[in-house]
């Protein structure tokens, strides 16, 4: 996210994750996320997540809405153990929980957000946040090569569409 409170980013569907090997060879480095999202107020989409690295958790109450194509305003809060665990009793009843891996890959001058998601299952999306949304990263060539297509402006592939209950992945 930009300074400025913006995300704009491109989102890619892989057929597969890259192997273990060729994640390691790129440098990826994974954290365990854990999405709940809360009854949607005042028009923005509120999201709670636990992440979990190098045997730590953090926690973050992130609310964001559309701005115009692949461009979302995005505010995040650190949260303490216990705000997470009052806030997540606020969860939305049609929406699941979203369990997936995610591996941050530096790659040249972009930041490559690769989730392998466990809930829903066998899905992997890309993701890369941009400095304007004309902006088109280059990608590893193992990565571009298990590239399906980009889905950034399809909202079958936003994760809060992602976690209703009964959405196919």
């Amino acid at each position: 996210m930009r300074d400025d409170g913006l995300e704009i980013e491109r989102k890619y569907l892989l057929r597969a994750a890259p192997s273990d090997e060729e994640l390691a060879a790129l440098g990826a480095r994974p954290r365990r996320i854990e999405q709940v999202y809360l009854r949607p107020a005042d028009g923005w989409i509120r999201r709670l997540r636990r992440v979990e690295a190098h045997g730590q958790s953090r926690y973050v109450l992130t609310r964001k809405r559309d701005v115009e194509g692949i461009v979302r305003q995005e505010l995040e809060a650190e949260l303490s153990p216990e705000e997470y665990g009052r806030l997540v009793a606020d969860a939305d009843p049609a929406r699941r929980v979203i369990r997936k891996v995610r591996h941050v890959i530096p790659y040249g001058r972009w930041t490559l957000e690769l989730d392998v998601f466990s809930d829903p299952p066998d899905l992997v999306l890309l993701e890369v946040e941009l400095a304007g949304p004309d902006e088109v990263p280059d990608l590893p060539p193992g990565v571009a090569a298990l590239v399906v297509r980009e889905v950034s402006t399809d909202p079958a592939y936003a994760n809060y569409h992602l976690a209703l209950r009964g959405a196919p992945a």
